[in-house]
């Protein structure tokens, strides 16, 4: 098979690099700048899951990609909305703030740990 210019031989194992993909500038206008947004798909609000360009494929994608791939989207986002709609977020106090940092040749591992204090927006017997 010729991918580009390459040639890859039947039977080789070819891995893709997310950290690569990621940061690559012919696919992102500005590929070090946090841009959630980028990953929308045009015409709606959603993030493109199934994107077969390759932009973003946390799940992996083909056969063999995950088949609990709106589970665990759907699940991780509703995850979020109830901490964030839960509680009040700070940072700690006499906290400088958060280093996001990555550590050299990581994906997603900042160099120091990320700190918040977390308040409950109700009182606690609200919650029992």
């Amino acid at each position: 098979t010729i991918v580009g210019e390459y040639f890859i031989p039947k039977g080789s194992v070819v891995l893709l690099s997310r950290l690569g993909l990621g940061r690559n500038l012919r696919i992102w206008e500005d590929p070090m700048k946090f841009k959630p947004e980028q990953h929308l798909k045009e015409e709606g609000g959603e993030v493109d899951l199934n994107d077969s360009k390759l932009h973003l494929f946390s799940f992996s994608i083909g056969r063999r990609g995950c088949p609990g791939v709106k589970l665990g989207s759907t699940i991780t986002t509703m995850l979020l909305a109830r901490l964030l709609q839960g509680f009040s977020w700070s940072l700690p106090p006499n906290y400088p703030g958060n280093d996001f940092n990555e550590k050299s040749g990581c994906n997603h591992l900042c160099t120091v740990p990320i700190f918040a204090q977390a308040k409950p927006r109700l009182s606690v017997g609200m919650y029992s």
